[in-house]
């Protein structure tokens, strides 16, 4: 009887090394693409956004636009005992200080937030600010191939689950792969 030694076991540390590596040049990327995305922002063309609606009153709301700069100016009609006196004949538009309201600009993607600072609740406000045009190639390349690169999450599970395949079926091929014994006689697998 003739013994059939095991295979080795497969070594799957260059799969984790390579995976980790891939992981590590992705982030660099997008990193250095935010980085080239972000110096660009400021070269910019800047675009008006003139009298968008908002209220600013107890709870913040955020401006349509993205990557904003500033808030020029805002107004609207004002009411402080709840009796809204804005619809006053001929209308009652005020504008409102800029003390009266605090204007936040997200470091994410620019996104602008008004919030009353005051008693002073304004209803049908309008709001002017200015943006940049981030339609520029130069400006809008790196930002979608750092977007895209930085969903390398979804990539990570893609490699796990193929790699989890390939080794079941490295191990199924292992055991069941080979055939033993002659044909016709008796076979046998060591494990």
């Amino acid at each position: 009887m003739e013994t059939i030694l095991n295979n080795k076991a497969i070594d799957l540390t260059g799969l984790a090394i390579g995976i980790i590596v891939l992981g590590i040049v992705v982030s660099m990327g997008a990193i250095i693409l935010v980085g080239v995305r972000d110096a660009r922002l400021t070269d910019l063309d800047e675009v008006t956004t003139n009298n968008e609606t908002t209220f600013i009153n107890q709870t913040t709301d955020t401006l349509a636009n993205t990557w904003g700069k500033s808030v020029d100016s805002c107004w609207g009609s004002y009411n402080q005992t709840g009796a809204d006196i804005g619809n006053l004949p001929g209308g009652y538009n005020v504008s409102i200080p800029a003390g009266n309201y605090t204007a936040t600009i997200s470091d994410l993607n620019g996104q602008i937030t008004l919030q009353n600072s005051t008693v002073t609740y304004y209803s049908n406000s309008s709001c002017s600010y200015t943006t940049f045009n981030t339609s520029r190639a130069d400006w809008s390349l790196p930002d979608q191939a750092a977007t895209g690169l930085l969903e390398y999450g979804n990539w990570f599970n893609i490699l796990v689950i193929v790699g989890i395949a390939g080794v079941i079926l490295a191990l199924l091929f292992m055991a069941f792969g080979k055939g033993s014994g002659t044909s016709g006689g008796e076979g046998e697998v060591a494990y």
